[in-house]
Formats: C-alpha cells, sequence, structure tokens
C-alpha cells in the first residue's frame, strides 16, 4: 500500500504543476481576452485508474477547443462570447451603460448600444471566418513541460 501511496501522490502533484505551467503558458501567450480560457483550465487524478484528465471546462471557456486545436477558413464562429467579449471590453463608445448579460428590462438606449454591440460582434465574428486560427497547443506544451520535470 505505501508503493500506491507514493504513486498517487507523485501523480496528483503531476496533475497540479500541468495546470499551473497550462494557466502560465496561456499568460505567457497572451491567450487572454477576460481570463475564462485560464480559469477554465482544470485537472483531475483519477486515483483508481492511475489516470490525470486534463481539460478546460466548456462551460468557462467554450472557446477553449478552437484556441487548442485551431480551426479553419470558412467556418463561422460563434458570435454570443465574441458579444459577450465586446461588451465586457466596452469595445462599443456609448452612452448607455450595457451590462455585459441583458436583462428583460433595457431602456431604449441600451438596447442601441446592444444592437451596436451585436453589430461589431458580428463584424468580427465575420473577419474570423475569412482567416484560419492557427493551434495554440497549451495544454500539450503544459504537460510535456510537467513530464520533463519529474525525477529520473
Amino acid at each position: 500500500m505505501a508503493i500506491k501511496r507514493d504513486i498517487d501522490e507523485i501523480l496528483g502533484r503531476l496533475a497540479d504543476r500541468i495546470e499551473g505551467h497550462a494557466v502560465a503558458i496561456v499568460d505567457r501567450d497572451e491567450i487572454v481576452a477576460w481570463g475564462r480560457l485560464r480559469r477554465g483550465i482544470k485537472t483531475k487524478y483519477d486515483a483508481e485508474n492511475l489516470a490525470i484528465d486534463v481539460y478546460v471546462e466548456d462551460e468557462i471557456a467554450p472557446y477553449a477547443q478552437y484556441v487548442h486545436e485551431g480551426r479553419k477558413a470558412g467556418k463561422m464562429p460563434p458570435v454570443g462570447p465574441i458579444e459577450e467579449w465586446v461588451r465586457k471590453k466596452n469595445i462599443i463608445q456609448s452612452e448607455a451603460k450595457l451590462p455585459v448579460r441583458l436583462t428583460s428590462r433595457i431602456t431604449s438606449a441600451q438596447q442601441k448600444a446592444a444592437d451596436e454591440a451585436h453589430q461589431a460582434a458580428w463584424r468580427i465574428a465575420m473577419s474570423m471566418k475569412k482567416r484560419e486560427l492557427k493551434p495554440r497547443r497549451f495544454l500539450i506544451e503544459a504537460i510535456m513541460k510537467a513530464l520533463r520535470e519529474l525525477p529520473r
């Protein structure tokens, strides 16, 4: 049982190290719009199967697969996350303060700002559709870096 406990401890630390490296790589390569990608990076050690799962939570950063794997030109990215980003970063200069997530009660000035944000997001998405998105394999890089650090 001492061997199993040692293995669990080593693999648990390895999982933590992978997660830390992945976050550091996202920061280093400036793959950050508002921090959702770095907050979504997770590792989970399964002691029963002696396996480490490395993933990004889809609910936090649904675009993570496109960042990691890339995307061919000609495919339209989802407009919703881009629109949310436009609102959060206040890309559209408007007199009305527009919340990041719209509620059912908004003023006409907020509605106008929301329409402008949607149009800006649509233009950004159309521009992204024309260009290929190169893969940024931050998870694989983090795994490889953590494995290289293991004692021989």
